[in-house]
């Protein structure tokens, strides 16, 4: 009878015992470390709070944000461009013909077959001079070539200096040119006419056909 008692005692004991085996792992520890709470709380401190932001940063404009970096990079890089593009602009302006420049080359270009590529003859220089006075001579060639020998009262601006000299030479008049060559002649014509807006003519034949009409030099 006793033994029998003692073995339904042992039975119970081991019984509790399970159960409180069981209750315990199904149970959460309350036990909390004081140092590792500490750490934890220092951690916690220095990253991200509760409210979704990292500490002294809203998170919107934090540099751990991916997204944020992506919009920023994305808005940079246009207005840099665009600063470039500006630039660039400036340059090209202060390099770049003018815009009535290339359209007086083209009315140049496209009047030359029909004015007879602003070529005049001593014959018809002399002709027009008598019937309109309004009239300059520019002898293009270099200073002791026209020390040597010019027509009267031509005024002496060397092709290389023309465009420096285009001040020289009368307003309101027509512009004869003549130099050692009628092409020499011809580039200070077309520069007179596109950068100087002057009606110019090129005095073909230079200084002999202005001889050969038996008109005097100086």
């Amino acid at each position: 009878m006793t033994s029998q008692r003692l073995l339904l005692c042992l039975m119970a004991l081991a019984c509790l015992l399970v159960q409180a085996c069981i209750a315990e792992d199904e149970t959460p520890s309350t036990y909390s470390d004081p140092a590792v709470n500490e750490l934890k709380n220092q951690v916690l401190t220095e990253q991200k709070t509760t409210s979704g932001s990292y500490k002294g940063q809203p998170w919107a404009t934090s540099s751990l944000n991916d997204t944020y970096k992506k919009t920023t990079s994305a808005v940079a890089t246009p207005v840099q461009v665009a600063a470039a593009a500006q630039a660039t602009s400036a340059s090209s302006a202060n390099t770049a013909p003018s815009g009535n420049y290339l359209a007086e080359a083209d009315s140049f270009l496209k009047g030359a077959a029909a004015n007879g590529f602003y070529r005049l003859s001593v014959g018809n220089y002399l002709t027009s001079v008598q019937a309109d006075p309004a009239w300059v001579v520019v002898d293009i060639r270099s200073a002791d070539a026209y020390a040597q020998g010019h027509i009267q009262n031509a005024l002496n601006a060397p092709l290389e200096n023309l465009v420096s000299q285009m001040g020289l030479i009368p307003a309101g008049k027509k512009v004869a040119v003549y130099g050692d060559f009628d092409a020499n002649a011809a580039f200070a014509v077309e520069a007179l006419k596109v950068f100087a807006g002057r009606d110019a003519y090129v005095l073909q034949g230079g200084l002999p056909a202005w001889q050969a009409a038996g008109m005097q030099v100086v």
